[in-house]
């Protein structure tokens, strides 16, 4: 590779990651105003309503961490693009499209899974990688959800998604919408399990391309209770891995199950079971330091 080459894709791929975390605050705050009007409108509730709420606004930390990991895949996909753009065909397959989403969220779902439980299985890579995630626990909105360590972030997608763009570039032809079905589908399934709130199906079946339809799939209370107690629901789009992995927990003392319920955490009774159940909780979780 020419000098002059290999330095105009060192710059694209920059610019690519640049773009992928532009792309990904875009997300962050459409997400986060829209379910911000819709609990306004009492459309839908927090999952744990007497914890208070302080994450309201952007993290530039979550710019770095979902813009760094892009860059090499940005440049390997930049100095390809003449066999990308060769192979590229627009089709309005609308089922293939869902299905190739589907596909791929299933098998990243793997892959987070085992490096997600060895973050959190090898003490000395949680506490300098992983932990800053955890660190607002239940006060948790959609600005969380790329916050923490740029490693974090990239151990966690970059190399799964280098090797989607492989077997992209390895097709006789690739479809453009699938990619933007999943980019949509991937965000928002994300963006749900980090932003607190009780989803009705009108809004995740949408907000996930339909995956979130699956048998056994995430709800974001799940990935809620991780992180009120990193030891369980560890995955990211299905509760497969957790179930055969003994980690799946349904739910946790802090986590309101129904709107109904929700409505009457102002009466004394019921927040002193909260409460006390729920400090009980944490200091039983903070005895075995979330491992």
């Amino acid at each position: 590779m020419e000098v002059g080459n290999f330095l105009l894709c060192a710059v694209m791929g920059v610019l690519g990651g640049i773009g992928v975390g532009v792309m990904h605050a875009t997300f962050e705050h459409l997400w986060y105003h829209t379910l911000d009007w819709l609990h306004r409108g009492g459309h839908i509730q927090r999952l744990a309503p007497q914890i208070d709420v302080t994450q309201n606004q952007y993290h530039k930390e979550s710019f770095w961490a979902t813009a760094i990991g892009p860059i090499p895949v940005s440049a390997a996909a930049f100095y390809l693009r003449h066999g990308f753009i060769s192979r590229m065909q627009v089709s309005s397959d609308i089922v293939g499209s869902l299905l190739f989403t589907w596909t791929v969220m299933v098998l990243h779902d793997a892959y987070f899974f085992a490096v997600h439980t060895l973050m959190h299985y090898f003490k000395s890579v949680y506490k300098q990688v992983h932990q800053w995630h955890h660190a607002t626990h239940g006060d948790l909105t959609v600005f969380n959800t790329a916050y923490g360590d740029i490693l974090d972030v990239t151990f966690t997608f970059a190399p799964f998604y280098a090797a989607v763009v492989a077997y992209v570039y390895c097709q006789p032809t690739w479809n453009p919408v699938d990619v933007m079905f999943l980019m949509w589908a991937v965000n928002g399934v994300d963006m749900m399990g980090h932003c607190g709130y009780k989803l009705p199906p009108w809004v995740y079946v949408p907000g996930s391309m339909g995956v979130l339809l699956t048998p056994l799939a995430q709800r974001p209370k799940h990935h809620y209770i991780h992180h009120l107690d990193p030891r369980y629901n560890r995955s990211l789009y299905f509760t497969w891995w957790d179930r055969l992995a003994g980690s799946f927990r349904e739910d946790h003392p802090k986590v309101v199950n129904d709107i109904s319920t929700a409505s009457n955490c102002s009466s004394e009774v019921q927040t002193s079971f909260v409460c006390s159940n729920s400090e009980q909780f944490s200091k039983a979780a903070n005895d075995k330091q979330f491992f």
